[in-house]
C-alpha cells in the first residue's frame, strides 16, 4: 500500500506540469499582437508601441526582439530597464504599466472594443 501511495505521488510530481497545462492552457503571444495606445493623454504626448512576432517596435524602431507574456503580465527589456504591464481584462485588450511612478498609464489594443457584451 505504501508503494502505491509513493508511486502515485511520484507520478503526480512527474506529470504535474502537464496536468497544470491541461487545466490552464498557455495563451499564445499572438493574442496581444497589434498596436497599443496610451489612453487619456493628449495626442502629441501619447505613447504607442507595436507587439508582433518580431518583438516590440516604437516609432518604427525595434526596441526589443522578444517579450514575455504569461496571460496576466507582459514584460520586455529596453536597455537595462524592464517594462512590465498588468492586464486589466480577460480579453487582453487593456493593460496598465507596473512601475513605482505616480502616473501609471493604461494602454488599449487598437481595434478591440472595450465594451463588454452582457
Amino acid at each position: 500500500m505504501l508503494t502505491a501511495i509513493v508511486g502515485t505521488i511520484v507520478v503526480f510530481m512527474m506529470y504535474g506540469d502537464l496536468i497544470t497545462r491541461y487545466i490552464n492552457p498557455p495563451i499564445s503571444k499572438s493574442v496581444i499582437y497589434g498596436k497599443w495606445v496610451e489612453q487619456d493623454v493628449a495626442p502629441y504626448a501619447r505613447e504607442e508601441f507595436i507587439l508582433s512576432e518580431r518583438g516590440v517596435t516604437v516609432r518604427g524602431a525595434t526596441v526589443a526582439t522578444d517579450f514575455e507574456f504569461d496571460g496576466d503580465t507582459l514584460s520586455y527589456k529596453v536597455g537595462s530597464t524592464v517594462r512590465r504591464f498588468d492586464f486589466l481584462d480577460q480579453h487582453h485588450s487593456e493593460m496598465k504599466l507596473d512601475s513605482n511612478a505616480h502616473y501609471l498609464p493604461v494602454f488599449h489594443l487598437e481595434g478591440h472594443s472595450s465594451l463588454a457584451i452582457r
